[in-house]
């Protein structure tokens, strides 16, 4: 019974996500699945020229998931996102003054079950919000708590 107690409360605390802040790590990532899976389009397209920004456009479509609301408190924007399969040394975010990428990866082995060792594929899901006014990075914080993640920041224009 201590156990079961013990797992709820762990369950129920908040678990801090590292914002990384002008680094252009995650954006490049996003990019490079983005144009493997373009490049994907054009293969199976009998790689036809003429095609491209529709690749790219379709490709975009299919790897980056648009964070459709961002809610807006104060001088404050608040995004949350459900993420049920990923602890939060899973999860990365990148904040900019114009956008939030954020990506939650996962490894798996052969038997479905979370690996880190060479013969296992990777997951990866890309989310990303753009703000609709310019933010200061250095004000983000996230956190996630049961399966949800929470981005928060502050517009750039806003009183200190």
């Amino acid at each position: 019974m201590a156990s079961q107690t013990a797992a709820i409360k762990l369950k129920e605390q908040a678990a801090p996500v590292e914002i990384n802040q002008g680094d252009r790590q995650l954006t490049d990532r996003a990019n490079d699945a983005v144009a493997r899976r373009a490049y994907a389009l054009f293969l199976a397209g009998g790689s036809s020229d003429g095609r491209d920004v529709a690749n790219w456009l379709q490709a975009e479509s299919e790897v980056l998931t648009r964070i459709p609301e961002i809610r807006e408190s104060s001088s404050w924007f608040t995004v949350n996102i459900s993420l049920p399969a990923f602890s939060a040394d899973q999860i990365q975010v990148s904040v900019s003054e114009e956008n939030a990428i954020i990506a939650a990866d996962k490894t798996q082995n052969a038997e479905g079950r979370t690996s880190k060792d060479s013969a296992s594929t990777q997951e990866s899901m890309f989310m990303v919000a753009n703000w609709p006014s310019a933010v200061d990075p250095s004000t983000a914080s996230a956190y996630l708590k049961d399966g949800g993640l929470t981005l928060t920041v502050r517009r750039a224009d806003a009183k200190k």
